[in-house]
């Protein structure tokens, strides 16, 4: 495996209730999880570490397991803002100059109170032969982006404590979009056409679909999607149980039924605006990527197969130990850098990056 340095970049992927550290430096992977309580008991804003992540990251650095002090930071999907819109093509400071004032009006903010990005989306692809193509929505706007926005308070209560371990963040992005690196490092050695991505949180998912290196279409929605907890087994296996479950209750999967209906629809309203957008399958990556009745829900509902995100492409393997989905995070927002051209693994001619990898 080849990096454009000695070591990638200190990953810090920001959870609900968990900091995953991650870095790969030749052949070894290092990898630590942290309690954090930033986004415990506010999903989407939320609040001033209380002391207990800077401390956690400088016991974590001084073993030197983790090495230089340059870091990405990812933070949860359901604490940024997003919406898709037209924005018309400019360079510079006009651009974000343009961005800042969408932002205001869209999500309701002051321009000084957010952070803000965008990505543009991909074009429809060409009608089929003889067909015309649909007019644009709104020409003189410019084209679709995926604009999208972080409070600068939340990014200070993350931001503060890493600076005060002695880490140097030199990028910050959604957990979704760098999660969405590591599935493209795969798919895109499959030469399978486009494909849908989902993101899931405790209490977010995000669909991103895919087609030729460049996001599509995005949908973001709320729910509870916190990972199954299996209770323990009883003391006695033939103790009779004196509260009895209302019948279905056990069923897992029922929870992951409205996440399905919804990236159906999102599936059907993309291919009725420009058909041959169907994917050819759905990657998932979150804390709750490795449940098996979201998968199995997921492929009954939408009729593809569904993978976890994986690390091939980005580093030969991970230890047994860490999920993949659950760390497609970390290990994307570490691989911004290295050098994913030489690994050894077979890819398309046609492949490039994946436009949304880049930071909000």
């Amino acid at each position: 495996m080849a990096v454009r340095r000695n070591t990638s970049l200190v990953a810090l992927d920001v959870g609900r209730a968990t900091l995953r550290l991650f870095q790969v430096d030749g052949e070894r992977v290092a990898a630590r999880e942290l309690p954090c309580e930033v986004f415990q008991s506010d999903p989407v804003s939320g609040t001033p570490d209380a002391g207990s992540l800077g401390a956690g990251l400088r016991a974590a650095l001084a073993d030197g397991e983790f090495r230089g002090a340059r870091c990405s930071l990812t933070l949860p999907a359901s604490c940024f803002l997003t919406d898709t819109a037209p924005i018309a093509e400019l360079e510079g400071k006009e651009r974000m100059e343009s961005l800042a004032w969408e932002a205001v009006d869209r999500f309701g903010l002051e321009r000084e109170a957010m952070s803000v990005g965008a990505l543009r989306l991909a074009d429809p692809p060409p009608p089929p032969a003889g067909q015309a193509p649909l007019p644009p929505t709104s020409p003189s706007a410019g084209p679709d982006h995926l604009l999208i926005a972080v409070r600068r308070t939340t990014v200070s209560a993350v931001v503060d404590p890493v600076i005060a371990a002695g880490l140097v963040p030199v990028r910050l992005e959604c957990a979704a979009l760098a999660g969405l690196r590591t599935a493209w490092a795969w798919w895109r050695r499959q030469g399978a056409g486009p494909f849908g991505f989902v993101h899931v949180e405790p209490t977010c998912a995000w669909l991103l679909l895919v087609r030729d290196g460049t996001v599509a279409f995005q949908r973001a929605s709320t729910g509870e999607y916190a990972p199954s907890i299996v209770a323990p087994a009883a003391a006695d296996p033939n103790a009779i149980p004196v509260d009895m479950p209302l019948v279905g209750s056990g069923r897992r999967a029922l929870k992951w039924s409205g996440l399905a209906d919804e990236v159906l629809q999102c599936l059907r309203h993309v291919e009725r605006k420009a058909p041959g957008q169907w994917p050819s399958g759905l990657m998932v990556s979150g804390p709750s990527s490795g449940d098996v009745e979201l998968h199995a829900t997921l492929e009954s509902v939408c009729g593809v197969k569904v993978h976890p995100a994986t690390c091939a492409g980005l580093v030969h393997a991970l230890p047994a130990t860490l999920p993949p989905g659950t760390w497609a995070a970390a290990l994307g927002a570490a691989a911004v850098d290295m050098d994913v051209s030489t690994r050894v693994e077979p890819k398309p001619a046609a492949a490039a990056a994946p436009a949304g990898a880049k930071a909000a």
